[in-house]
């Protein structure tokens, strides 16, 4: 099967670094897949999308996106940015389309009123990666019924071993921007009374990330921070984090929780979007209310003080990821709808 993946672009997030995997794990299964980018030349996720021998095309013009369309069996979209223009194309093409979406937020103001009207004439299925999600987007869009389909996210395996610390290294993995809010695990560690043995870190960038480093450096000014930027290499970053911060406001399927799981690492996390179908309170991990820094100091202080308590929760987290987050699931699931005749 010839399928094609559309994304807005490049950079490393988590729907990016989800299609890489995904796509991965379909050519291993001998398809064909092709990868359109809206966004530049270049981009961080570019030479990894090289290496792995996907077809690449750069572009955002309808007419250039008709002629590649046409060359594929199913196009799988990813990105709101890119849904208009890749319904549009498809009028001119005999494809599947398909588009998963990554996020919980419903659009709803009138421009996107008519471009569901035009994905419910074109969309073979609508792909939400947190049930949640789709629940949510139903009350405003219950027309799309027939047409949506939960299928739970997978990543790739990731390296469980991890580098010695002496510290508790507290780590947030995604970019610096707003409903991020990196900021709350600054202000919880500043409430935590003795921090001398947690070392903190991010791995990311975006427009937010030198307002973090100065809350840093007026908050917790004894604490060790490290700003590591773009690291696109997983097991790296893995290796180097015993405990994920996740402080989103929202969130579809955490990409992050995900990877967590899959090496065994022990979660903190808003309970927003889907972070609830992957972290169970006091199981493999912990929830807090979003923006509460108070209660998520206090689990940091909890899995610090137990080590025994974090290493149940990572191996619990791993279990589930064998069970139900494998790329090799999720792909089955995928190439199931792309199959069916509906």
């Amino acid at each position: 099967m010839r399928i094609l993946h559309v994304l807005s672009s490049l950079n490393i997030g988590g729907a990016e670094r989800f299609v890489i995997d995904l796509a991965v794990e379909q050519q291993s299964n001998l398809h064909q897949i092709g990868i359109v980018s809206m966004g530049k030349d270049e981009e961080p996720l570019q030479v990894e999308i090289n290496t792995r021998g996907f077809s690449l095309h750069i572009t955002s013009n309808i007419i250039e996106l008709i002629k590649i369309i046409r060359c594929y069996d199913v196009v799988n979209v990813h990105s709101s940015y890119c849904l208009l223009r890749v319904l549009l194309a498809s009028f001119f093409s005999r494809s599947k389309i398909v588009y998963t979406r990554h996020n919980e937020r419903v659009h709803v103001s009138n421009k996107w009123k008519f471009i569901y009207k035009l994905a419910h004439i074109r969309l073979t299925k609508m792909i939400f990666v947190a049930e949640k999600a789709r629940v949510n987007y139903l009350k405003h869009y219950p027309h799309f019924s027939s047409k949506s389909v939960t299928v739970l996210n997978g990543v790739l395996p990731i390296t469980k071993q991890k580098t010695a610390s002496l510290k508790c290294r507290l780590s947030i993995v995604g970019r610096f921007v707003p409903l991020k809010a990196q900021h709350i695990l600054i202000e919880a560690i500043s409430n935590i009374s003795n921090s001398s043995n947690i070392m903190l870190s991010f791995f990311g960038v975006g427009e937010l990330m030198e307002n973090n480093k100065q809350l840093c450096k007026t908050l917790i000014p004894s604490v060790e921070v490290t700003f590591h930027g773009m690291e696109p290499n997983r097991d790296i970053i893995f290796q180097q984090i015993d405990v994920l911060i996740v402080t989103s406001e929202t969130e579809g399927l955490s990409l992050a929780i995900l990877e967590a799981m899959a090496s065994a690492t022990p979660i903190i996390a808003s309970n927003v979007g889907g972070n609830p179908e992957l972290v169970k309170d006091g199981f493999n991990g912990f929830l807090y209310e979003f923006a509460d820094s108070l209660e998520l100091a206090e689990h940091i202080e909890t899995l610090i003080a137990d080590e025994t308590l974090c290493k149940i929760f990572g191996e619990r987290s791993f279990e589930c990821y064998e069970s139900r987050f494998s790329m090799g699931r999720c792909a089955a699931e995928y190439l199931t709808i792309y199959q069916k005749n509906y």
